[in-house]
């Protein structure tokens, strides 16, 4: 009974190492600053961090306080050339690993839950769970 009791506390805390929390980030101090959108990665947007936005090129800047700037399309075609424009918004924690981010955009305001899956120095990977869109 000890060495099952022994081989199930073991597994628990080799599951329980092997989950990338984003809370082992410092998911504050590290999601501050500009990231600039690199590429998908299946279901996942990947983005840079980048000393300030490109002026071609979607882009996030987290604040402290939760404030938002969202740099996207600045109107509904996407055919190029795509102008950008910078729309205010906040971002809210609302786990470890999940944030709701919430600004306006050309077509009124979107609200977006994502699930952050990997956060360090230089690179941002989320996948989007759930988008509202509220409308003009």
């Amino acid at each position: 009974m000890r060495i099952i009791t022994k081989i199930l506390v073991t597994g628990i805390l080799i599951l329980a190492g092997s989950f990338n929390t984003v809370s082992e980030f410092d998911l504050e101090n590290k999601l501050i600053g500009n990231w600039s959108y690199y590429s998908d990665n299946n279901e996942s947007g990947v983005w840079t961090k980048v000393d300030k936005l490109d002026l071609t090129k979607s882009g996030l800047e987290f604040k402290e306080k939760g404030e938002l700037i969202v740099r996207m399309n600045s109107g509904s075609c996407g055919t190029p050339p795509i102008t950008y424009k910078n729309y205010n918004g906040t971002w809210k924690k609302i786990s470890d690993s999940t944030l709701v981010l919430t600004h306006k955009f050309w077509g009124g305001v979107a609200k977006r839950s994502i699930l952050i899956k990997t956060l360090n120095e230089k690179q941002l990977i989320f996948e989007a769970l759930n988008d509202e869109i509220i409308r003009n």
